[in-house]
């Protein structure tokens, strides 16, 4: 699974958690849990179904844009072998045929990206609500009066009693909770514009470095 994959679990986990403690006296002892949330969620049986529909997906766009990366080295290498038996014009011609492939490659990229990006959101985040609200059906009827996720970013704990964390008991609570209800079948992936832009959350093939101008045609 990418970095960027966790980190956006965590951030939607994390952010849309909110687990209702009961309320104790100032004397009463601290009963405390601790949770891995992103283990919860990615370890989750329906966490890993959805992991591998965005690996499956993540690959067919890798395929993609290496082939046409792939298609463009082969250019830029005909350009550079064969620059004395082409014609100023056709040398100029191809040159512009790589730079246009650049764009399009480009474009493609930062389409894929932000339909990961999205796919990432729209699947995730119905599993972390599952999660926030079976931790805080099962915080609430344990009545632990504080839970530490020891997977938070920048997070400051440094041990945790095994004993203490209740990651596998609410893990199986949301396997046996997807069992009874399975999610219904996935509406087919629309396919990307070409003309927007995103920030990267995977890690697709880099385009080729630029292509040396090509010399102009003499008159």
């Amino acid at each position: 699974m990418t970095q960027n994959f966790k980190a956006t679990v965590l951030t939607i986990v994390v952010a849309a958690i909110v687990v209702c403690l009961p309320q104790f006296g100032l004397a009463q002892v601290a009963k405390i849990a601790v949770v891995d949330v992103q283990a919860l969620t990615l370890g989750s049986d329906e966490g890993k179904a959805l992991g591998d529909r965005l690996e499956k997906r993540y690959q067919e766009i890798s395929a993609e844009l290496q082939k046409a990366q792939k298609d463009i080295e082969e250019k830029e290498k005909r350009l550079q072998t064969q620059d004395r038996l082409m014609s100023a014009t056709a040398k100029a011609q191809l040159a512009k045929e790589i730079e246009s492939a650049k764009v399009v490659f480009d474009r493609k990229n930062q389409d894929y990206q932000k339909e990961m990006d999205d796919l990432q959101k729209d699947l995730l985040a119905p599993v972390a609500s599952k999660a926030q609200e079976m931790l805080a059906h099962y915080v609430e009827e344990k009545g632990f009066t504080l839970l530490i996720d020891v997977s938070a970013e920048q997070g400051n704990i440094v041990w945790a009693n095994p004993a203490n964390n209740v990651t596998a008991d609410v893990m199986k609570l949301l396997n046996e909770a997807y069992k009874k209800s399975p999610p219904p079948a996935a509406a087919p992936a629309s396919t990307p514009s070409t003309q927007q832009k995103a920030p990267a959350p995977v890690a697709p093939p880099k385009p080729p470095a630029t292509t040396p101008t090509a010399p102009a045609p003499k008159n």
